[in-house]
C-alpha cells in the first residue's frame, strides 16, 4: 500500500467506505426497492452491531427512518457516532454499511484504516449465524474533494480545472463564440473506468463547477469512488484488502492530477 501523504490544507470534504450485499425486496420496476421478509434478523443483526460500536466509542444512536415507515434497500436507517464529534460516523440499514470521515479527525488512510477494521469486523462478527446474506455485493471508498479560490491560487473554476488539474473540456467548434466569457464556463465531467489489474473494480470519476451544500461559493468539486462488484467474501480481511486497493488508486490518481496545487495544499512534513 502508498504511503499516506498528509496535507495542512487538504481540499477533502468526506470520505466513505460502502459495503453492499443482497435483500429481500419487493417492489413495480424502476420503482423503490421496499425490503420484505429480513426484519427480525435484522433487528437482532443492529442490536448486536451496536452494541459492539459503543465498545469502540459510538455512544450516540440515530434513527434515521421513523417507526412504521417503508424500508428500502440500501438506505441507511441506523448512525452511531462519538460524543462530541462529526466524524466518523458509521450508519447501517438494510443492504449497506458504511463509515463516513472527515477533517478534522481525518488526516489519512493509514490512521484512519483500524478504525474502519473494527467497524467493518463488528459488522461481519455479529451477523446472526446461518442468517443471509452470504457474500457481500459491493465494496467501495469514495473521496469527495473541494477546492476553494484559495486552493485555486484565484482562479476560476474553468481554468483551474484546464490549467492546473490537467481536465480538459473539448467544445464544438464555434460554440465558444456564444460565451461572454470563457473562464466563466462552469463545466461537468463523469467518467467510469475499468482497472485494469482488478476484475469487476471501477474508478468512477466526476468534477464540476458546483455550489456544496450550504456554501454561497461556486467551487471545483471532485469526487472519485473505487468500487467492486460481485460476490465478495463476507471478511473483514477481504474487505480491507479491497479498500486498500482502492485507497491505491485514488491516491495515484490524486497526486497526479493536483501536482501543480501541491505547494497550496502544504504538504505535512
Amino acid at each position: 500500500m502508498e504511503p499516506s501523504v498528509t496535507y495542512n490544507k487538504a481540499p477533502l470534504v468526506e470520505l466513505i467506505v460502502e459495503i453492499r450485499w443482497g435483500v429481500q425486496t419487493a417492489g413495480i420496476a424502476g420503482g423503490p426497492a421496499i425490503v420484505i421478509g429480513q426484519s427480525a434478523l435484522f433487528d437482532l443483526w443492529s442490536q448486536q452491531f451496536g452494541h459492539a460500536l459503543r465498545s469502540q466509542g459510538y455512544h450516540n444512536l440515530e434513527r434515521l427512518i421513523p417507526h412504521g415507515m417503508v424500508l428500502l434497500a440500501n438506505q441507511p436507517l441506523f448512525r452511531y457516532s462519538q460524543e462530541g464529534e462529526r466524524f466518523p460516523i458509521v450508519q447501517l440499514g438494510h443492504g449497506i454499511f458504511t463509515v463516513n470521515a472527515g477533517p478534522p479527525t481525518y488526516r489519512c488512510w493509514a490512521s484512519f484504516r483500524p478504525q474502519v477494521e473494527q467497524a467493518v469486523n463488528a459488522l461481519v462478527e455479529n451477523k446472526p449465524g446461518g442468517s443471509e446474506p452470504a457474500t457481500f455485493s459491493r465494496i467501495a471508498l469514495r473521496y469527495i474533494d473541494l477546492f476553494d479560490t484559495n486552493l485555486r491560487g484565484g482562479a476560476a473554476n474553468y481554468p483551474f480545472m484546464r490549467d492546473e488539474l490537467g481536465v480538459g473540456f473539448s467544445l464544438p467548434d464555434g460554440l465558444i463564440e456564444f460565451a461572454a466569457d470563457p473562464n466563466r464556463i462552469n463545466p461537468t465531467l463523469a467518467l467510469n473506468l475499468p482497472i485494469s489489474d482488478e476484475n469487476n473494480a471501477n474508478l468512477t470519476f466526476q468534477i464540476a463547477a458546483a455550489r456544496l451544500g450550504d456554501r454561497s461559493s461556486v467551487d471545483t468539486i471532485m469526487d472519485m469512488t473505487y468500487a467492486i462488484d460481485g460476490d465478495l467474501p463476507l471478511q473483514t480481511d477481504a474487505a480491507l484488502e479491497s479498500l486498500d486497493k482502492g485507497y491505491a488508486v485514488i491516491h495515484d490518481w490524486f497526486d497526479k492530477l493536483t501536482v501543480k496545487v501541491r505547494d497550496r495544499m502544504e504538504p505535512a512534513s
